[in-house]
């Protein structure tokens, strides 16, 4: 695989799992009582932690991988499975799975202060896990050792700050690009960022399996 293709597959792969038009409800909601100076201040912090957490993934990553003991063929079946439970999720129309604990927490952490305002929701949940997930770590940690040449964590980071630029173009536009796809514009695009989430996590499944299958072979 050469560099243009590798870029490409790496963007389209964290677009697909990040899925920042499907994030514009979300930041929206969260940040309604803002002006925007403030969401624009927010979304800049949230960027910063999921760029920050993402990063330090593609470098250190594997050595925590090593550390533990765990194989790379480990991983990328683990992060199959996790792809296809995101992937199902999104075809289905329902809530993120793995976004739901922190979703209830916030919800209880709301209720209990309900008389104090949550002013800054740029850490948690936008910055991890919305942006910067299970699924987004799991997809850089999968194509960092997949990168051509010897630059191949540089390829992973320049794709990982492609992405959160585009977040950050289409997250400060949300009011506008909800109303120009409306609901069903926005289902659409999550049904089939869904199914190309599911066919990423079956082909990291084989990936995994395909070692494996040829040891108990030989």
């Amino acid at each position: 695989m050469d560099i243009t293709a590798f870029l490409l597959l790496s963007f389209s792969s964290l677009f697909a799992v990040i899925d920042p038009l499907g994030a514009i409800p979300f930041f929206s909601g969260l940040t309604s009582h803002m002006d925007h100076p403030q969401k624009r201040r927010t979304l800049l912090k949230a960027l910063a932690v999921a760029f920050g957490v993402l990063v330090t993934f593609i470098l250190v990553g594997h050595q925590v991988l090593e550390l533990f003991g765990i194989t790379l063929d480990a991983f990328r079946i683990a992060g199959g499975i996790i792809f296809f439970g995101i992937g199902l999720d999104m075809l289905q129309s329902k809530p993120r799975r793995w976004q739901t604990g922190i979703k209830r927490a916030y919800a209880a952490d709301r209720q209990e202060s309900e008389e104090e305002e949550i002013d800054d929701p740029s850490v948690t949940p936008l910055g991890i896990p919305l942006i910067a997930g299970p699924g987004s770590i799991t997809t850089v940690m999968m194509l960092t050792p997949q990168a051509p040449g010897d630059f191949g964590q540089g390829l992973v980071i320049a794709a990982v700050l492609g992405i959160l630029l585009m977040t950050a173009a289409l997250l400060m536009a949300a009011d506008v690009v909800l109303k120009r796809l409306g609901r069903t514009g926005l289902k659409i695009i999550e049904k089939l960022m869904g199914l190309l989430v599911t066919v990423i996590a079956v082909q990291l499944v084989i990936d995994g399996l395909g070692p494996i299958v040829k040891k108990m072979l030989v």
